[in-house]
């Protein structure tokens, strides 16, 4: 491990650096390969930048920061660049991108520091040996990455490397962080911390509980490695179905996956419940084969409940072979409005499918969508809908199988909840971490 020549700690207390006891696990840590497994919006990346900066003000060193995209990996090369260069003014040649965006610093003890994306590797990642290196939100990047492209370029000059991020499911970062628990390798260490032992840390603890799976929480604020193979939906019979019947007081929705073969439209209903919404299924067309637009249109005004709004796939805008027209506008024809959203947010098949899941079982173990004992076909979908098999490099957030039987119904009740309940993308408060 190539290092530092000035002394860390009074670095630090000279630019006004205070570490938390997150920070000082890796700034104390003298082992070549750190694994920090640590919860989103608590400073991971701010310490990141302060653990390179001694390395940087070693002269002749050469170091990178990598992260799965440009923009990632310039949150840790802005603080540096504010630290070195906007407040200390030390001596630096300087390019930038053509945002304005720093991806290189060379500074006048001959030291070098390069922000880079790895959406390219064989053209991003290909370079000379380096004495430390940064891998931000690393459980996003492909094994490989790491294997292939990274773990080459710190043989020559025996450089070090951090790994942060927040965990992805049991991905190769995991083996990673086994690895740093074990003393079988004495030259890697991990540590695993909670978002809510970070001063930066500010957001409401109890309402991402109510918000969000406990899967996700755990994952992204408690830093706990899980996994969503297998089964999507916690759905249990015993807790989601009941015996419901339409609620005069409470609005109606509908909600439609159009296509001959199979659709499946549900009817919904919204109402608070103790200071929450509480959402009822009391209605379906499910499991249906071979039934064409028209049809199903009038099977659809057969139910007669008062529609709040209906929803639906944005795919049903496209033409028919047949009609020339899409399902959507042979529904306005019949004077029903179909809304769906555009938002590529809301639309992200992995985002909707969470959404849905908080509604069955929060953070807390609380259950706000409930199923009528009538709607067996949706009740056999959310048993079944299963995601892919685990393989090498899964992403947590893979997309459930299609199995052109399940997959209908939770389509449908997806499209319902992120038009109704649209994803906010939570935006990150306005401090440099």
């Amino acid at each position: 491990m190539q290092y530092y020549r000035i002394n860390k700690n009074k670095y630090f207390q000279a630019i006004g650096y205070e570490p938390e006891d997150v920070q000082w696990d890796v700034h104390n840590s003298d082992a070549r390969f750190r694994v920090n497994i640590q919860g989103r919006r608590s400073g991971k990346s701010y310490g990141a930048a302060h653990e390179a900066e001694p390395f940087i003000l070693t002269p002749n060193t050469r170091g990178w920061i990598v992260a799965p995209t440009y923009e990632l990996a310039h949150k840790i090369g802005r603080e540096i660049y504010k630290d070195l260069i906007l407040d200390r003014g030390f001596p630096t040649t300087a390019k930038q991108t053509n945002q304005g965006q720093l991806y290189y610093a060379k500074f006048a003890n001959r030291s070098e520091m390069w922000i880079k994306s790895a959406e390219d590797p064989d053209k991003s990642l290909l370079g000379e040996g380096l004495d430390w290196l940064i891998v931000d939100e690393a459980a996003m990047l492909r094994k490989i990455v790491w294997e292939q492209y990274l773990r080459p370029t710190l043989s020559d000059r025996k450089g070090w490397a951090l790994f942060n991020t927040t965990p992805r499911g049991y991905n190769w970062i995991y083996d990673l962080y086994v690895r740093g628990q074990s003393d079988d390798f004495p030259e890697w260490h991990s540590w695993q911390h909670p978002s809510w032992r970070s001063r930066y840390f500010r957001d409401d603890l109890d309402e991402l509980k109510r918000t969000l799976t406990k899967e996700t929480f755990d994952q992204e604020y408690g830093a706990q490695f899980t996994s969503f193979a297998g089964k999507v939906f916690p759905f249990d019979r015993s807790v989601h179905v009941k015996k419901l019947t339409y609620k005069p007081e409470w609005p109606c929705y509908c909600s439609m996956d159009f296509g001959y073969r199979m659709p499946s439209v549900g009817w919904y209903q919204v109402g608070v419940v103790e200071g929450h919404h509480e959402v009822h299924l009391i209605d379906e067309i499910s499991h249906k084969e071979n039934i064409k637009t028209e049809e199903l249109v009038q099977m659809i005004k057969s139910r007669q409940y008062p529609i709040e709004k209906y929803f639906g796939d944005p795919a049903g805008t496209g033409a028919q072979a047949q009609s020339g027209m899409g399902d959507i506008e042979i529904f306005r024809l019949n004077k029903i409005r179909v809304e769906y959203t555009t938002d590529p947010a809301n639309r992200a098949i992995a985002a909707g499918v969470d959404l849905v899941r908080s509604f069955f079982e929060n953070a807390q173990g609380k259950a706000r969508f409930f199923v009528s004992d009538t709607c067996t076909g949706h009740i056999e979908d959310f048993e079944n809908y299963r995601y892919p098999d685990k393989k090498e490099d899964q992403h947590l957030k893979e997309e459930p199988l299609k199995d052109g039987r399940h997959d209908h119904g939770c389509d449908e009740t997806r499209y319902f909840f992120i038009n109704r309940f649209p994803i906010i993308k939570r935006e990150a408060f306005n401090i440099n971490l």
